[in-house]
């Protein structure tokens, strides 16, 4: 009888530790919908992030590139998430709201350099993961949300074979109420 009401105790910890450690995805959907304002003081120079990894091209291509990745990787003042069972939608600023499957399929996109782009998006573990790939690279936006659920963490990750080092950089945003 000892044996059986060790095992037991066991059990019913292990099940309350899978239980509270895993969000329903519903729950999920519902902290991270809302909109969110830029925190400039608290976010990353992205400009600066953008000069550091082109210093090693060549003087020709830097100035290239810095362009370029400037109009890709602009500091959106608004991010307005919605998330349900069956879409996620994410709209930048007064952009009209980019849409794809929950389930992670991607959709085409075109970008505000006026390239095409497969565009995915996803809800793991407490994260919204946006995935960008084009010809000439790859974005990810991984957005998280603060424990009191009142700051937007947006962890970019830029790759391309033409950089010599990838962009990373973070955007932080407050609910708006």
């Amino acid at each position: 009888m000892n044996n059986f009401a060790s095992t037991l105790c066991l059990v019913v910890l292990c099940s309350a530790i899978f239980v509270g450690s895993s969000t329903p995805a519903a729950a999920q959907q519902d902290s991270l919908s809302g909109t969110y304002t830029l925190d400039e003081a608290d976010s990353d120079n992205i400009s600066a992030v953008i000069k550091g990894a082109v210093g090693k091209l060549n003087f020709l291509t830097r100035s290239i590139a810095r362009g370029r990745l400037e109009k890709i990787n602009p500091a959106y003042r608004q991010v307005t998430i919605a998330a349900s069972s069956n879409e996620l939608s994410v709209a930048v600023d007064n952009q009209p709201a980019l849409r794809t499957p929950a389930n992670g399929t991607s959709v085409v996109w075109v970008g505000p350099d006026g390239g095409k782009v497969n565009v995915s998006m996803q809800l793991a573990g407490g994260h919204l993961v946006q995935i960008f790939n084009s010809k000439d690279g790859r974005r990810v936006n991984d957005y998280t949300l603060s424990s009191d659920g009142r700051m937007l963490i947006m962890q970019v990750t830029e790759t391309s074979s033409r950089l010599s080092q990838a962009i990373r950089y973070k955007e932080v945003y407050r609910r708006v109420p």
